[in-house]
């Protein structure tokens, strides 16, 4: 069969063919089967592939009227040139070969899906689009490796806790970036099994490794390159070995919704934190919520829960490793007999780390997330933790986002890819780091994009989860200035799912603090030695201190008042910027310490 070049199968009411035996093969006529899926792909020979309801002469043909033809795989076919179809039954195409071949596909109104590689995507909506096709699922997600030949340069990252070289009794260094260049640079992150893939064409390539805290770590190598004369498939394994420099504590914690706060629904969120030091920790998470607006449910990991506060015990967390739990709360009904909860009403929730001796960055050691009750679900959104407005002291910060997903079809979805355009303008994407994600991702940045694909996710019906990340703003920025982010999210051959619009406005201290009039908050004295009263006509629930970086730098939780005082500890001088958090919102004010 290897030698046989041109094969005639008219009319023999086949059900199914297998192509690989014949090697050689580059003309195949299966008219008159009764073929519903034809699987071509990886074939290195075949290079035109023709389904037309004519007894045209065609290289590779099909004429079987009625039509059965649903899908044809040309994936990975080197060779592949044209590719003619017609058939009323048509749904998927499989084309992601590497090479820029012409598709021609006519009276197939329904076609859903063509996969192709990203230089020819633009080319086929337009040839569809002139046969009346404008409603067609056009991407490269088939599979997560580029079409036809290609090169990877892999690797597996490891921590040296012991300091005696990098072995398979030491744990996985997940969720550290590298970066490859080649002229252009491109970014992705350790996965949670401690692998990395480039993939690449032929040519030079350097690889650097980039750790968030990259003063408390030296990794081996820091950097490497290698070269490929070509394209054939070759493979480059370079370990990384990653070993501490010093001891330094840092932890940080992270609270983000996983479902909107419906009145008389649960609603879900992730409590995340994260040893960014070089130090195994061990210590609690106190998650404390607003009692009077929701009832605790459950938590995924243990926990003890105490009036308005989930607390969470962790022993022994590795450096660059994570732990999350999802909590569960029933937002109570508009109907409550004595604390009903109502659309526009505030949550506050606040996460705080134990005490975390010697922590080099204290101020992530607690995090304030703030959810308006609204009275529908979105279950396919982003959401920018530091919520819809923030101080101008937090221009060049790190903004935190999660991207929520869930499988609202029938069937389990296989592939999960979660696409982010980041605004240049707006965003300095170069620091965009992956915090917690709830399946096995591999992240791809190139340019300004930023592609999550989980492969093998099997989300079943109803299953959800999620990406968490952060990034910081530009510096460049101003007060008054906006920034938003989005993303699309796509379940195996769907089309997208568009997420809302996550935008955050840029305040103007001087605009903030016209909102701030002697009833609605006073903070005195001002200027002051350290030591200052608030007063509110709302009851506090904590008070956040910035300095005037718009770094925070402490945090008072648990007031329940409508009056507290606080001794700003910094010892500087200088302005600061009080957070004030009540249970119908937040403001800023500035302070004077002198």
């Amino acid at each position: 069969m290897a030698s046989i070049k041109n094969l005639n199968l008219i009319n023999n009411n086949l059900t199914a063919f297998n192509i690989q035996p014949f090697t050689n093969l580059e003309i195949l006529n299966l008219s008159g089967n009764k073929i519903t899926d034809l699987d071509m792909s990886m074939h290195s020979k075949i290079n035109s592939f023709k389904y037309i309801n004519a007894g045209n002469y065609y290289t590779v043909g099909m004429l079987n009227p009625p039509n059965y033809l649903k899908t044809i795989n040309l994936n990975g076919c080197p060779n592949i040139q044209t590719v003619d179809l017609e058939s009323s039954v048509l749904d998927k195409v499989f084309l992601k070969n590497g090479v820029n071949e012409t598709l021609t596909v006519t009276n197939s109104p329904l076609l859903q899906y063509v996969c192709a590689d990203d230089s020819q995507t633009t080319a086929i909506q337009s040839s569809l689009a002139s046969q009346g096709l404008t409603n067609v699922n056009i991407n490269t997600y088939c599979s997560f490796v580029p079409g036809g030949s290609y090169n990877t340069i892999t690797g597996l990252v490891r921590f040296d806790e012991n300091n005696n070289g990098c072995d398979t009794n030491d744990e996985i260094f997940e969720h550290m970036k590298l970066k490859i260049s080649d002229g252009t640079t491109g970014e992705t992150f350790v996965k949670n099994n401690g692998k990395y893939d480039f993939y690449t064409q032929a040519g030079n390539f350097t690889v650097t490794a980039e750790p968030e805290n990259p003063a408390l770590f030296t990794v081996t190598p820091a950097t490497f390159s290698t070269s490929f004369p070509n394209n054939n498939n070759n493979v480059f394994t370079q370990d990384l070995c990653v070993t501490k420099n010093g001891n330094a504590n840092d932890l940080e914690v992270l609270i983000a919704p996983l479902t909107n706060a419906v009145p008389g629904f649960d609603a879900k969120y992730k409590v995340m934190w994260r040893n960014k030091g070089n130090t195994i920790l061990s210590g609690n998470v106190t998650f404390t919520f607003n009692a009077s607006k929701m009832d605790f449910v459950s938590s995924v990991l243990p926990s003890a829960v105490s009036g308005n506060q989930v607390t969470f015990n962790f022993a022994n967390l590795k450096p660059y490793a994570n732990t999350a739990s999802e909590v569960t709360f029933n937002i109570h009904p508009p109907t409550h007999p004595t604390n009903p909860a109502n659309a526009g009403d505030q949550l506050n929730f606040v996460a705080s780390l134990g005490v975390v001796p010697g922590d080099i960055n204290p101020a992530d050691n607690t995090f304030n997330y703030q959810q308006t009750v609204i009275n529908s679900f979105d279950p396919n959104d982003i959401v920018c933790l530091q919520g819809s407005t923030i101080p101008a002291v937090m221009i060049g910060n790190y903004l935190h986002y999660i991207v929520n997903f869930e499988n609202l079809g029938t069937a389990p979805a296989t592939n999960i890819v979660v696409e982010m355009d980041i605004n240049p303008a707006d965003f300095d994407i170069s620091s965009l780091q992956l915090q917690n994600a709830s399946h096995q991702v591999y992240t791809k940045v190139t340019g300004n994009k930023a592609e999550f694909m989980m492969k093998s996710a099997n989300l079943g019906s109803g299953g959800h989860g999620n990406i968490l990340l952060k990034m910081k703003s530009k510096g460049t920025l101003n007060p008054g200035d906006q920034l938003m982010n989005k993303a699309n999210i796509y379940f195996d051959y769907n089309f997208p799912i568009e997420t809302n619009d996550a935008v955050t406005n840029i305040a103007g201290v001087l605009k903030v603090e016209e909102n701030l009039n002697a009833t609605s908050a006073e903070v005195y004295p001002n200027p002051t030695k350290g030591e200052v009263n608030i007063n509110t006509e709302s009851e506090i629930k904590a008070v956040e201190v910035y300095d005037n970086a718009g770094r925070i730098i402490q945090k008072q939780i648990g007031i329940n008042a409508r009056k507290t005082a606080l001794t700003i500890r910094s010892e500087n001088t200088g302005v600061f910027y009080l957070k004030i958090i009540t249970d119908k919102g937040s403001m800023m004010k500035k302070v004077i310490k002198n």
